[in-house]
């Protein structure tokens, strides 16, 4: 009889890469394509984007310029004739150099839109990742579940045959079929489970809440590739959080620039023609000519309180940026470096679960099997061994998804993809 359990343990196995083959149908790969093309958070942000890049269309360019008609109700008599009406021109130019900061606003403006850009498109990510590792595993405790309840069926029809035989009591068996009734709610439990986390996953991807997908019965392998030195380096470099404060930052160095500015006066050039009769009385010399005026206007900036007030407003901005910037990176590093815990404290469970826990519970059992059906195991022996099998297996699922989200978040703060998602994949 005790070799029959190995080979129970092997059927289970195969039924479960079935499982595996015929469970996942969706891909995280395709998962994460259409969530960058129909996420509507996404789609925000993008729109947000062409807003600021069509607002540069129109930053940096001279205001327009101005045409005035004048009617002159009683007509002003002069030497050369009756003055009727005017028409005058006039454009004005901003000092020098204001143009220019304005279109500069604009474009630093376009990069922050696309630095969020970013910064939504990684966390969508993240949450698309997260969302199918968690998923998957549901699907890999539904599987682990279902294998231990055959076991505990398996187990149950040991204890009724020894029953019959007057080998053991019935309490035997009713143990083993409360303990049966425990695992079919935790079974019932998980796929309950499962509608809320489908939904989380539809709604990332734009899609209808009631859209059918795919439960994975497995969860993604992911490594670190990097050393915690290089994470460091790329989230300094990369992250578009960091890249983002620093285009803050030169933003508001151009708003004190141009505050600068705003000491020297701005220019308005006019160009006006009085439409003028002619004379009634004699021919004197230009009689009916239309007289043109050039003019030049300026404001003068003399109320200087004002401007200083600007100029040490956007120097405090400046710091007050710079600040933000150096405590979101202290805050980003704190992060990594707690992600980084995570992850080794992931690895190390993985490795004790699968090289040590595991394989030993999975003795332990058969050995408990074999006393069991010899009278020198309990029932409650055996039990014991079957119930620290179920947890050690699911632990070791939980660990696998712990390392793949840690792993995803890591992904998000420094900016690049750091693992291969597809292809690798638990048993």
């Amino acid at each position: 009889m005790t070799r029959l359990l190995p080979l129970f343990f092997l059927c289970c196995l195969a039924a479960s890469v079935q499982l595996v083959q015929a469970g996942d149908g969706g891909g995280l790969a395709a998962y994460l394509q259409t969530a960058l093309e129909r996420n509507d958070e996404i789609r925000a942000a993008r729109a947000r984007l062409e807003a600021a890049e069509e607002r540069i269309r129109r930053t940096g360019v001279l205001p327009d310029p101005r045409i005035s008609v004048q009617y002159y109700l009683e007509p002003i008599e002069t030497r050369t004739g009756p003055q009727n009406s005017a028409v005058a021109l006039s454009q004005t130019v901003p000092w020098f150099g204001k143009l220019a900061l304005r279109r500069e606003q604009g474009e630093i403006d376009a990069i922050i839109a696309a630095r969020q850009l970013a910064a939504v498109e990684l966390k969508v990510a993240r949450r698309v990742k997260t969302t199918y590792v968690e998923y998957g595993l549901l699907g890999q405790s539904i599987r682990i579940v279902g294998e231990n309840l055959e076991i505990l069926r398996y187990l149950e029809s040991i204890a009724r045959t020894r029953y019959a035989a007057g080998s053991s009591s019935f309490v035997d068996v009713l143990k083993i079929q409360i303990e049966m009734d425990r695992v079919e709610e935790q079974a019932r439990d998980l796929n309950d489970q499962t509608v809320p986390r489908r939904i989380d996953l539809n709604n990332l991807l734009g899609s209808a809440p009631e859209m059918a997908r795919p439960l994975p019965d497995k969860i993604p392998v992911v490594e670190l590739p990097v050393t915690p030195d290089e994470l460091l380096a790329a989230l300094r470099t990369r992250s578009p959080k960091l890249a983002e404060a620093r285009q803050v930052i030169d933003r508001a160095e151009k708003e004190r620039a141009l505050a600068e500015r705003d000491f020297y006066p701005d220019l308005t050039f006019s160009l006006k023609t009085i439409f003028t009769g002619e004379a009634e009385y004699g021919a004197p010399a230009g009689s009916g000519d239309d007289p043109v005026i050039a003019g030049v206007t300026l404001n003068l900036p003399i109320f200087t309180d004002r401007r200083h007030g600007a100029v040490a407003e956007q120097s405090a901005r400046i710091l007050d940026a710079r600040h933000r910037r150096e405590q979101l990176l202290r805050e980003l590093t704190s992060d990594v470096e707690q992600l980084l815990y995570r992850y080794r404290e992931a690895q190390r469970k993985i490795a004790l679960f699968r090289d040590s826990l595991v394989p030993k519970i999975r003795q332990e059992l058969e050995v408990a099997l074999e006393g069991f059906q010899s009278g020198t195991y309990s029932i409650l022996e055996l039990m014991d061994a079957q119930r620290g099998l179920l947890d050690f297996e699911l632990e070791e699922s939980r660990a696998l998804a712990e390392r793949a989200i840690t792993l995803a978040r890591l992904e998000e703060l420094s900016g690049m993809t750091l693992a291969r998602w597809e292809g690798n994949s638990s048993p």
